[in-house]
């Protein structure tokens, strides 16, 4: 008997071994494992218990057996539990278990020390109530597999349970063999049980899988072999199929210029066997149509042969938008032409050392801002258009055409090397413009003014050529009519002589770095002075004076002639409040003001302002005005004229001669004095000049004005002037410009009242 007990116990251990391996295999599954243990216990258990019956029940080694084969069958029972309600999906404490089950172990130790064949029948009491449990487990909400393995148990508990009755030490053979029978049955129903759950844990994972990639957004494809071994839904849309089988080779997709580097990919894969690589580019869809990709690639098992799994995920719209975003921040809105950050980029590419040369053209319109002020600027836009559209299409296709902003063009010509050719190209671009464009049913004529830069002679990078031409093309525009004009070093120097003089200019006027000189004028005939002219001149620290004919045109440019000629004027109010101060008779002092000091609406009141609060008679000032202010402003320089007149401000229309002044003009402003430019004085004593000068005497006289001629240098031009009508005279043959000082030599003491 006891060998067939140890051949049940050994069958028993099998079949929990192979519950063992096959909880190896899935390792999430620990109700297998804690079944396989259950077995194994329970195999030592019997063998210890049932099969080896102690010899001596009450020596230290018969009592060690017993309390091995108890504590084998109770961790049996409790594995047994254990592994039930893990697979019922139930919560299983070991920490809360653990101490029961000891107690179970010592009463069932303690029965077997006091009659051994009690503590057997104790053993099979609990084997076959953990059995019951079991079964009842596993029958409760179970499907046909759980109820069949609860079957199993409930029987088995039968079995343990009718153990003792028939054989006091359980070694009944009956017992036996149907527990053996039992045993393995449902041994064997476990592992069952286990596989099922097993296989439908998988099915369920793969279920899922299968639902991720089919309803995913993202394409998936299988490629083995160059052929399309499966393919879910996305891509297939992406592509443009309705079927699996309509797709068939890969390469059909594939741009012809990025084949080879696909086959290398999938060469290289295949080989290392893992990895993954990242890819992007242009596809094409079954109709044709490009579509833009970005995916990964990796190696995979695919129905026992090697393949490839390519994930991609569509871009086509994003690179449009990047695409769109990229033309937009490199190219012009109004003109789709390249704009500078296009042109700069291009630059950049073809003036790395060792770079063929080329020429570049920058190209300005003349008078467009005529265009916008007197056609408006929807025209000024459709004028650009067109120039667009017919240089675009005239030029060479290796000529790059760019607009820089507003009315300025870049032309980029490759090849060209030599000042000649250079020179030529920009012929041609003026030749481009001698037929008019035709903008909204107008024909309307466009001149350029061209500067042009050669690489490398000019520079040797983008921004340093950009610039050399920009200089070349403000010389042109100083040209009269369309002008193509090469860049030469000394330009550079001289347009950052004009930049720095303007910096400097701005901070001289607010450290005050001025000074006031006074040229006298002299009454015709008698030779008296009779009044001043103040004019300006800048102290720079360091340098010296700068002269007029530098710095005033500067300030004219920038503005800054109105801070300037504030300054003028509050100087001029100072010094003659100091000659009064002095008991001096002050003489009435000009000073020039500039078109731009007119744009303030409250320059006359302004001027009076400052004449009250130096308390300076409003008839010992007199503002001089240029035809150019007079004819561009009339509307707010006439009646401000009209309040400086009124208030006994003169009033001198200065450079008479130099633009197209007319009788009107003379009759509608509210001058008192005339200013013959030096231009009209220098030719004297030539008769022809004469009789201009004379004309001009004679207009002013019927008008009531007082005649200046300015620039008198000789005693010939003097008495010239003198004798046909000049009421005054100033230029150097009577006096240079001097100081304050100096011209204060020039007053007379004020007359003392009688008491």
């Amino acid at each position: 008997m006891t060998g067939f007990v140890l051949i049940s116990s050994a069958l028993i251990a099998l079949l929990g071994v192979a519950l063992l391996v096959l909880a190896r295999l899935e390792p999430d599954h620990r109700h297998t494992q804690d079944w396989g243990w259950s077995h194994v216990l329970l195999s030592i258990g019997l063998a210890l218990g049932v099969a080896w019956v102690p010899a001596g029940e009450g020596s230290f080694g018969g009592q060690l057996q017993m309390a091995a084969a108890a504590s084998a069958i109770v961790a049996s029972l409790a594995l047994q539990l254990a592994g039930t309600a893990r697979y019922r999906g139930m919560v299983w404490s070991w920490r809360q278990q653990w101490p029961r089950w000891a107690l179970l172990t010592l009463v069932i130790l303690g029965l077997a020390r006091v009659d051994y064949p009690m503590g057997v029948a104790a053993g099979a009491m609990v084997l076959a109530a953990s059995a019951a449990w079991a079964a009842r487990w596993l029958w409760q909400g179970g499907g046909r597999g759980e109820r069949v393995v609860a079957g199993c148990f409930a029987v088995y508990a039968v079995v343990h349970g009718t153990a003792p009755i028939l054989d006091p030490l359980a070694r009944s053979f009956i017992t036996h063999l149907v527990g053996n029978f039992v045993q393995m049955v449902l041994a064997m129903a476990l592992i069952l049980l286990s596989v099922r759950r097993a296989h439908h844990e998988a099915e369920r994972v793969n279920t899922r899988l299968r639902d991720l990639y089919e309803q995913s957004m993202q394409g998936l494809v299988v490629v083995r072999g160059g052929q399309v071994a499966y393919i879910n839904p996305a891509a297939l849309a992406m592509f443009g199929f309705e079927r699996r089988e309509q797709v068939g080779g890969v390469e059909r997709f594939i741009a012809p210029e990025d084949v080879e580097g696909s086959r290398a990919r999938y060469r290289r894969l295949l080989e290392q066997r893992s990895g993954r690589i990242s890819w992007e580019g242009e596809r094409y869809r079954r109709d044709g149509s490009p579509l833009y990709l970005r995916g990964t690639s990796s190696y995979v098992e695919w129905e026992g042969q090697p393949a490839l799994l390519v994930l991609m995920l569509d871009e086509t719209e994003r690179q449009r938008a990047t695409e769109a975003l990229r033309r937009q921040a490199l190219h012009d809105e109004l003109t789709d032409l390249p704009n500078r950050h296009a042109a700069l980029a291009r630059l950049a590419e073809l003036t790395v050392p060792g770079s063929s040369g080329f020429v570049l053209l920058s190209a300005d319109v003349d008078r467009f801002q005529l265009v916008n002020e007197s056609l408006g600027h929807e025209t000024g836009d459709a004028l650009l258009q067109a120039m667009a559209t017919r240089l675009r299409t005239a030029l060479p296709p290796d000529v790059m055409l760019a607009r820089l902003g507003e009315d300025q063009f870049l032309l980029l010509h490759p090849g060209v090397d030599d000042e000649a050719s250079a020179v030529l190209a920009g012929q041609g671009l003026l030749a481009l413009m001698h037929a008019p464009l035709t903008v909204e049913h107008r024909a309307l004529y466009v001149h350029l003014s061209v500067g042009l830069a050669r690489f490398p002679a000019h520079g040797q990078d983008g921004a340093s050529l950009l610039r050399a031409a920009d200089i070349a093309m403000h010389q042109a525009k100083q040209q009269p009519g369309a002008a193509v004009v090469a860049y030469e070093p000394g330009m550079a120097a001289s347009a950052g002589g004009l930049l720095e003089l303007e910096q400097a200019l701005a901070t001289a006027i607010v450290r005050e770095e001025f000074l006031l000189d006074y040229q006298p004028k002299y009454s015709a005939g008698s030779r008296e002075v009779t009044g001043f002219e103040a004019l300006v001149r800048w102290l720079r620290p360091g340098q010296g004076r700068v002269s007029p004919a530098d710095f005033i045109p500067a300030a004219e440019r920038t503005g800054q002639i109105v801070p300037l000629g504030a300054f003028v004027l509050r100087e001029t109010a100072r010094q003659l409040r100091a000659w009064q101060q002095a008991g001096l008779q002050p003489l009435p002092v000009a000073v020039n003001v500039s078109p731009l000091q007119f744009e303030d609406p409250t320059f006359a009141d302004g001027l009076l302002a400052l004449l009250q609060t130096h308390q300076v008679p409003p008839t010992l000032v007199e503002v001089e005005i240029t035809e150019t202010a007079a004819m561009t402003h009339m509307d707010r320089v006439l009646p401000q004229l009209a309040r400086l007149r009124d208030a006994g401000v003169g009033v001198a229309f200065d450079d008479f001669g130099t633009g197209q002044s007319s009788l009107t003009l003379l009759r509608r402003l509210p001058i008192t004095t005339l200013k013959l430019d030096r231009s009209m004085i220098d030719p004297l004593p030539e008769s022809s000049a004469g009789a201009v000068v004379r004309a001009a005497c004679v207009l002013a006289n019927a008008l009531g004005l007082a005649i200046v001629a300015e620039g008198v240098e000789t005693a010939d031009q003097a008495a010239e002037v003198e004798r046909l009508g000049c009421t005054h005279l100033q230029g150097w043959l009577l006096s240079h410009p001097m100081a304050a000082a100096d011209a204060e030599r020039l007053l007379k003491p004020a007359a003392v009242s009688a008491p």
